[in-house]
């Protein structure tokens, strides 16, 4: 059965191509269409990734292929070679796109674009059947031509039986009958029938001529084919073919490797070139008929192959009883196939405007040609791309300075006033891909947070995956804006590419790793800052706050102050508590907590700054926090007894009162009420820090 339908497809394609050319140019084509059905049938079916992928001629590939031959007033010499062009490029194409392993591609592909080009195929083939009896179709004499009426009526029969009916006999069947019909009616009526039949030689299988004539194929004959239609051909056919691969991976309910599959029609379709034949490919149909039959392994595509063959080599005895009309009428039904699933049922499968979509590319295919079309779907595509990226998301996080704080740990009076003031910093975390499609949008949002009280902006590119020089333009308008509003901008890890074309566009930098690199205030209000992450950068902010506020960090804080704020203790419970710490200095860059050594100490900070560090191998590490005057490092393993997860380094000279855990037991022992205050102290800061932890990941996933 599946020979038989890829018989009847292969006549029917053959009559769309070579119809209008005499009888032997008929017959050539028929044997080099059934020819290509043979070596789609094998091949594919042999070496598809499926066990049981069924092939064909690809029916969009000869569609395409009879437009551009009447668009482009193809002469008839050179149709062949012109069809061997396009299957071979069609094969370096697949080829081409199977090696990169681009074959998902099509899931990335607006599908109301290739709806509305598969529609106008259904189009071409409605054409193409009417063509077949009635050349002239902007004349009088098609709506007189009865034989078109015929065609017409027998072909939506046909169309509706098949729906009515399914299965695999209505199509092979139905054209039996039809041959028998119009030989019987040309018999009958031959005014009607004058046309119906073929005259001239009967040409053997033998005698074909299934190559083109080489020798008599000028230079002037390659370079005059229409070039950009055969590669938009041969384009639409590959998206074509993945379209029908991805459809039958739902048919089957798993997925297909689409890279082999590529691989595999390249091959085909190269020795399919070789022979004169026409681009072939893989087919749901034809797939989908062979499970319904039970055909399992590689045995229904070798008896397939094997009918096709020998009605190949028994040709010549049957094309000159073959009706055209009887062709004609399997055209105008693939035709309504087509258009039936393309442009009818996929209204309920699409969105209006998608829809509005697939209707105008169908529309313009019948007023102005496919190729006009294709330049339609292009443009429709960027447009749709363009539209639909526009409306991503590329913010991943806009927040101020009172929710989201640096890993740097202060004293509390300087919470309080970074929580106050905190919304000067403006911090914004882009994500994704950012191109011509987002830029404007992005450049629209971030203006809108140059508003007071505004003061620092940090745009933070850590999650971003590329950029394009529209992006570009829009940070050089951004940076203008925020000049304009007295807001300074930092930008954080920048793509090195992005800070060379930002660089050469006139936009003055300074980074903050450079050696001497002067950040104040008043030289990044005309230039924009470079930090190597946003912590870095909010670190600054948060300084330049603090430096502007009467409580400054330049101070010292002693123990007592410290108690006194954060426990509230009267001035001599005050000197009760200070007598179980003992004071320690250290000099910059030296490390008093080893990662890995036994916790039993706690240190507070009365001057200078601490680094956290976790060190992940030997000589490389990453700063988790940096510690203040004011703060206590180390509570936790004084508390669990446990080792140390992280090291300790003093950035500067820096003072520190130490609790060991024996003078913690002492005043459990002898103090009980300090004791207890002290706990709740520690229990305050670590509620304190757990608080702040959730505020920046309840801001992160919002």
């Amino acid at each position: 059965m599946l020979g038989l339908i890829s018989t009847v497809l292969s006549l029917s394609f053959a009559s769309l191509l070579f119809g209008s050319g005499g009888y032997g140019a008929f017959q050539s084509g028929i044997t080099v269409m059934l020819i290509t059905a043979v070596i789609a049938t094998l091949a594919i079916g042999w070496f598809s990734s499926h066990p049981n992928i069924a092939a064909i001629p690809l029916p969009s590939a000869v569609a395409m292929m009879a437009a551009l031959i009447a668009e482009q007033s193809i002469a008839q010499q050179d149709i062949r070679i012109m069809m061997v062009s396009a299957t071979l490029l069609t094969a370096a194409v697949m080829l081409g796109i199977g090696q990169a392993r681009l074959g998902r591609a099509i899931r990335y592909l607006p599908l109301p674009v290739l709806a509305g080009f598969l529609a106008g195929v259904g189009w071409l083939f409605l054409i193409g059947g009417i063509k077949l009896i009635q050349p002239q179709l902007l004349s009088v004499d098609l709506f007189l031509n009865p034989s078109v009426w015929l065609v017409l009526a027998f072909g939506v029969a046909l169309f509706f039986a098949q729906k009515k009916l399914g299965g695999s006999l209505v199509l092979p069947t139905g054209f039996l009958l039809l041959v028998f019909l119009f030989n019987l009616l040309g018999a009958g009526m031959p005014e009607w029938s004058q046309n119906w039949f073929f005259s001239g030689r009967n040409i053997s299988f033998w005698s074909v001529q299934w190559l083109p004539n080489y020798s008599a194929v000028q230079v002037d004959t390659l370079t005059d084919l229409p070039w950009g239609g055969i590669l938009t051909l041969a384009l639409i056919s590959v998206f074509s073919m993945l379209l029908q691969a991805t459809s039958l991976e739902l048919s089957l309910g798993e997925e297909l490797d689409l890279d082999r599959e590529l691989k595999v029609a390249s091959g085909a379709n190269l020795l399919s070139g070789l022979l004169g034949g026409a681009v072939a490919s893989l087919s749901l149909s034809q797939t989908s008929l062979n499970r319904e039959l039970g055909g399992e392994g590689k045995a229904p595509f070798v008896v397939a192959a094997v009918v096709i063959l020998l009605f190949c080599l028994a040709g010549s005895f049957i094309w000159q009883v073959l009706p055209l009309p009887a062709v004609g009428v399997i055209l105008v039904y693939q035709g309504l196939v087509f258009m039936d699933q393309w442009l009818i049922r996929s209204r309920s499968r699409f969105s209006m405007m998608d829809y509005q979509i697939i209707a105008l590319i169908f529309a313009v295919i019948i007023l102005n040609g496919f190729l006009t079309a294709v330049l339609l779907g292009t443009l429709i595509t960027i447009l749709m791309f363009v539209r639909q990226y526009s409306r991503l998301r590329v913010i991943h996080l806009n927040t101020d300075g009172s929710t989201l704080r640096s890993r740097v740990e202060r004293p509390l009076r300087h919470q309080k006033a970074l929580v106050k003031y905190g919304d000067r910093v403006r911090i914004v975390r882009l994500k994704g891909f950012l191109f011509f499609g987002t830029a404007y949008g992005l450049l629209e949002e971030l203006k809108s947070c140059l508003q007071p009280p505004c003061v620092f902006l940090i745009l933070d590119f850590s999650r971003v995956t590329g950029t394009d020089s529209s992006t570009a333009n829009a940070l050089l308008r951004l940076h203008q804006s925020c000049q304009q509003r007295k807001v300074i901008l930092l930008l954080t890890g920048t793509p090195f590419e992005l800070k060379r074309i930002l660089a050469a566009s006139g936009m003055n930098l300074i980074d903050s790793t450079d050696e001497g690199a002067q950040l104040a205030p008043k030289t990044l209000m005309q230039t924009a800052g470079l930090f190597p992450d946003w912590d870095r950068a909010l670190e600054w902010c948060e300084n330049e706050l603090l430096s502007r506020l009467p409580t400054t960090e330049s101070g010292e804080f002693t123990l007592e102050s410290v108690l006194k704020e954060r426990m509230d203790l009267m001035p001599y419970e005050v000197v009760h508590l200070v007598r179980y710490f003992e004071p320690v200095s250290v000099k910059a860059g030296e490390k008093f907590i080893q990662q890995g050594d036994k916790a039993d100490t706690l240190y507070l900070i009365t001057k200078g700054r601490v680094e956290i560090q976790l060190e992940i191998e030997e000589g490389t590490h990453r700063r988790l926090k940096t510690m203040m005057p004011g703060t206590i490092i180390g509570e936790v393993g004084v508390y669990t007894s446990s080792i140390r997860t992280a090291s300790a380094v003093a950035l500067v000279d820096t003072d520190l009162m130490k609790l060991s855990a024996k003078s913690l037991n002492d005043m459990e022992a002898h103090n009980q009420l300090m004791a207890v205050r002290l706990h709740r102290f520690v229990v305050m800061l670590l509620a304190e820090r757990l608080a702040d932890s959730n505020k920046v990941l309840g801001e992160l996933f919002d």
